[in-house]
């Protein structure tokens, strides 16, 4: 924590409390155990746990990496005992945590091949998202336009205007029947 000694700060405030992490589908787990040095991870401790995260793997990897942290805290697959607030504090300071790969990078192989290596990797990101976007677009279109198993935004809304007005047609015939159901006396009026 010598480069960022504000969360070295942070995680000292969690200094002797002891997250424990069981994990399913594949199983494994995990002791984390913060200090102002960083957080220790031990297959195996002889410290009560003052927090405990059951979960399968899948769950706590999304649970790890999403913002939607505290709609996956809800989950019924996962099981939450002990103090939570432990969980929580560790989540923010690992969240606010900002690493600059490309110059941990440069401390171990230089800055020339880091930055070749954090060059790609972010071309690659780029590329991606990119990719995702076009594919996702591409496929709502074939879904719209070729398979027709969906319509498009205008051909919807235009559906919805016909089906609102066959519905006041359809009260209004409603209304005209009960009329002429009625006393036969009130239909001469």
């Amino acid at each position: 924590m010598s480069r960022d000694p504000l969360t070295g700060q942070r995680l000292g405030q969690l200094e002797g409390k002891v997250l424990f992490v069981q994990a399913s589908d594949p199983d494994w787990q995990l002791y984390l155990l913060p200090d102002a040095h960083g957080i220790q991870l031990l297959g195996q401790s002889e410290r009560e746990p003052d927090c405990s995260l059951q979960a399968p793997s899948s769950l706590l990897i999304r649970l790890a990496f999403s913002s939607q942290r505290q709609q996956l805290l809800q989950d019924p697959a996962l099981q939450l005992s002990g103090d939570s607030q432990v969980l929580i504090s560790l989540q923010r300071i690992i969240a606010d945590l900002r690493l600059d790969g490309e110059a941990e990078l440069a401390r171990w192989l230089g800055p020339v091949p880091a930055h070749i290596i954090g060059s790609s990797l972010h071309k690659g990101w780029q590329w991606g998202q990119s990719t995702g976007r076009s594919l996702s677009q591409s496929l709502g279109e074939y879904l719209t336009e070729e398979s027709r198993h969906l319509v498009g935004n205008n051909e919807a809304a235009y559906s919805g205007e016909q089906i609102h007005a066959l519905r006041l047609q359809l009260d209004r015939l409603e209304a005209r029947i009960q009329r002429l159901e009625m006393d036969p006396e009130d239909r001469d009026a």
